[in-house]
């Protein structure tokens, strides 16, 4: 073929490839991403376990304080019965005392229900089985400000992360009509109306809630949307009373 003077010619290389060479590129490629796929479900089973083990000691110190409690309060309920009997210095100590049992009794409730929260994360029946929302709590800080926490939980064989958004409202009234505000509009640190969540076994969203003026919250609605396959969605709704709980 003639050559133009002047032009380009591009370079012919043929390259030998030795007998074999595609399948022994295909059977390391095969190695590597067993040896990848391999690693990660390594790293997720021991990180698995290290947070279950957390969890079992967590759920052991609370198990004893809560065996402690309970016997502190059967001994001092005992010594109450006895210096009731005696005179009136008796009764004062036996009122110090009894104010002591209430309190540890307080303490027993709260201990009882976190017992039974890391229980239902680590032995759930099979009704319980999927993500939900634990819990919801608000505490009233002055008028119109309130701290919050919603506690998020998934109850399956928690080997997976699960994630998603969560979005949180306050319903009320406001001019003696019915609005809802979202968080983001409440809490000065929340800039989405789905807020990301992603988490093994529970995740916490907490803050301070500020209320506009002239608005009277009546419920606290939350609304859990999961990704991926087995995508769920769960929504509670709760009461917002005087005191400022849900």
């Amino acid at each position: 073929m003639a050559v133009v003077e002047g032009s380009v010619q591009d370079e012919l290389v043929i390259v030998r490839r030795a007998k074999g060479y595609r399948f022994r590129r295909a059977f390391w490629l095969a190695i590597l991403i067993l040896m990848t796929a391999g690693g990660g479900y390594l790293y997720g089973y021991f990180d698995s376990y290290t947070q279950m083990k957390v969890l079992k000691e967590e759920n052991g110190y609370l198990k004893d304080g809560l065996r402690t409690s309970e016997k502190t309060i059967e001994d001092l309920s005992q010594r109450v019965a006895v210096l009731e009997k005696g005179g009136e210095v008796d009764r004062q100590a036996a009122d110090g005392f009894r104010e002591t049992v209430k309190s540890l009794k307080d303490q027993v409730s709260v201990l009882e229900q976190e017992v039974a929260f890391y229980k239902g994360i680590m032995a759930p029946g099979s009704a319980d089985k999927g993500l939900r929302i634990s819990r919801i709590d608000l505490d009233a800080i002055n008028a119109n400000q309130y701290s919050y926490a919603v506690m998020m939980t998934q109850v399956v064989d928690n080997t997976n992360y699960v994630q998603g958004e969560v979005a949180v409202n306050v319903i009320g009234l406001r001019s003696g009509e019915q609005e809802v505000i979202a968080l983001r509009d409440l809490d000065e640190n929340i800039s989405e109306l789905g807020i990301p969540f992603r988490f093994r076994y529970f995740q916490e969203l907490k803050g301070v809630l500020n209320l506009p003026d002239g608005f009277i919250p009546q419920q606290l609605q939350v609304v859990m949307q999961s990704r991926g396959q087995n995508s769920q969605r769960v929504e509670e709704t709760r009461n917002w009373n005087s005191e400022g709980e849900a």
